[in-house]
């Protein structure tokens, strides 16, 4: 099957994340789900389908006829309550894991985030690589090593492939006030190239990955995304002046 007639759902779609992903992937077929669009202009290839997360019938509806999955959607604030973590993070990763098995997707694609190990980087046990103990360092990071739980599950159960990236920061502006930034930026350039990787990697039942670019310093281990997804990533967060 060729990437031309692929389709791929993406949650998420008018997120920050969601908008460098709609341009990036323009030789699939990308059905562009969110809960509000209406800030998005769909390309020719692209097709609107607004829904929320919460929505097991319209997720699983979405989903139908999708080769791959990325999901995106989420509530992404670090400090966001329980309550407003509970049907994005919790129920809806299932809703979505649940409805690419139902439709026979080939692959699943779940944004993870660095949080998942956020502990040790608050207390600089470093690096951190797929191998190191979860230490979430809030509900938020919790959420989204449930996420990762999760897609380990269906990727043993019912043989769906899952590659799980944990995402360091994607900003808008190159210099965020925290100066932990260097070792945890991802570039847009780099971003891209990692989502695509990750579509397009041959024989990953399940991966968990870094998606930070080649900063220096680098906190974090790269080696299973290059050797497995083929990453390389080209910008280095020193270089940014």
């Amino acid at each position: 099957m060729s990437e031309r007639e692929q389709t791929v759902l993406l949650t998420g779609a008018a997120g920050l994340i969601g908008g460098a992903l709609r341009e990036a992937l323009t030789d699939y077929r990308v059905r562009l789900f969110d809960r509000d669009l209406s800030s998005v202009e769909p390309a020719a290839h692209q097709e609107p389908f607004q829904a929320d997360l919460g929505d097991f019938d319209a997720v699983r509806e979405a989903t139908r006829g999708c080769d791959h999955v990325i999901h995106l959607a989420a509530a992404p604030r670090v400090d966001e309550p329980w309550e407003n973590l509970r049907v994005p993070n919790i129920d809806g990763v299932y809703h979505v894991f649940e409805a690419a098995r139902l439709a026979g997707v080939r692959r699943v694609v779940f944004a993870s985030t660095n949080h998942v190990t956020g502990m040790h980087d608050r207390h600089e046990r470093w690096p951190l690589g797929p191998y190191t103990e979860v230490a979430p360092d809030s509900l938020y990071g919790a959420s989204k090593a449930f996420g990762e739980a999760l897609g380990r599950y269906y990727a043993d159960e019912f043989g769906l492939s899952v590659i799980c990236l944990r995402i360091g920061w994607v900003k808008t502006r190159r210099f965020p006030d925290d100066p932990n930034w260097r070792r945890m930026w991802l570039s847009f350039r780099d971003l891209r190239q990692l989502f695509r990787k990750s579509l397009a990697a041959h024989d990953i039942r399940f991966g968990i990955y870094y998606g930070v670019s080649a900063n220096t310093p680098m906190r974090y281990d790269l080696d299973n995304a290059r050797r497995e997804l083929g990453y390389q990533p080209v910008d280095d967060s020193s270089e940014q002046v």
